[in-house]
């Protein structure tokens, strides 16, 4: 009765690792076949730049306030390699803030640009780590309004960054995703428009715009 029930333990567990392996080969089968891919992500972003001098209470609501944002982008991507790929990326952060309806700011960043990605596969190969470095083209817009009066700051600038976030295969054609990112870049010229006329402003290092910004973001991709 033991040597029967041994033997039955025996061959249920040599079933159930081939079945396991099965299901590991055709996963990782499912990643090596995948090399385009498609997808969408959005959450929460902080802008890193540093206020000068001194704030009282109401002004350090107001500067927190107009760092916190959203991010939401998309990006297209290539593996030719099973570890290496390439991507084009667009994100787009978004902050608007109003102190006591006497200063109110609508401020856009964007970057487009290409990325190289690295991709760890995970002891599971529904699983992996996505390392990316980013480089592109940085657009500044800030809608100001002071009182009655309005103006339109835009500037311009390349810029650059890292991304890590983990992946996971709800099929072979659908995954999730959770990323964090820093995206940097500073500008030092700006166009200001109004009603009436428009000029260029040269900045100096101490007062450029740092474009710096931090994001966590929730994304799924179509392969």
């Amino acid at each position: 009765m033991k040597r029967f029930t041994f033997t039955f333990l025996l061959i249920t567990l040599l079933c159930c690792l081939h079945l396991r392996a099965q299901d590991v080969t055709k996963a990782e089968k499912q990643v090596d076949g995948s090399k385009w891919g498609f997808g969408l992500n959005g959450g929460y972003a902080q802008r890193a730049f540093r206020s000068a001098g001194l704030l009282n209470g109401a002004r350090k609501r107001y500067i927190k306030d107009l760092k916190s944002g959203i991010s939401f982008g998309g990006e297209v991507t290539y593996f030719p390699w099973k570890k290496v790929g390439f991507g084009l990326k667009y994100d787009r952060y978004q902050s608007k803030v109003s102190q006591q309806n006497a200063l109110t700011e609508d401020v856009t960043i964007q970057i487009l640009g290409g990325e190289v990605i690295h991709r760890a596969i995970m002891k599971n190969p529904k699983n992996s780590v996505l390392t990316s470095l980013l480089l592109g083209y940085q657009p500044y817009q800030n809608k100001t309004q002071v009182g009655q009066e309005q103006f339109t700051f835009n500037g311009k600038t390349m810029g650059w960054g890292v991304s890590v976030g983990f992946e996971h295969r709800i099929s072979p054609r659908f995954a999730i995703n959770v990323t964090g990112s820093a995206t940097m870049g500073a500008i030092y010229r700006l166009d200001r428009t109004t009603a009436f006329n428009k000029e260029t402003l040269h900045l100096s290092k101490d007062n450029s715009v740092d474009l710096s910004r931090f994001s966590a973001t929730i994304g799924f991709k179509f392969y």
